[in-house]
């Protein structure tokens, strides 16, 4: 009797082990970091352009409107960093470099 109940007992816990899903695979550590966003259909001045509308026309806030118009005469066969340009956007606005309405 004791056999019987101890062959059920391993069989319902070797069916639950059976049926419960694995573990995850862990990701490497080279894939922690997301890959920039690029755009490589965009049109370059287009958007750097509208990005420089954001930015005010004041002399100290020169090197980021630099920075955008850079950004924006990058070669065709070079991936489109949106990423970097709106980090250049962010900057400028952390520094006070946002147009005023």
């Amino acid at each position: 009797m004791i056999e019987r109940t101890a062959l059920v007992g391993v069989m319902a816990i070797t069916m639950l082990a059976a049926c419960s899903k694995s573990t995850p695979p862990e990701a490497p550590a080279d894939a922690a970091s997301p890959p920039a966003k690029t755009a490589p259909n965009v049109d370059r001045a287009k958007m750097a352009a509208s990005l420089l509308d954001l930015l005010d026309t004041a002399p100290q806030c020169q090197s980021f409107r630099d920075q955008l118009e850079k950004a924006g005469r990058t070669p065709a066969d070079v991936p489109l960093d949106i990423d970097k340009m709106n980090q250049i956007v962010a900057d400028a606005h952390a520094a006070g470099c946002s147009r005023k309405p």
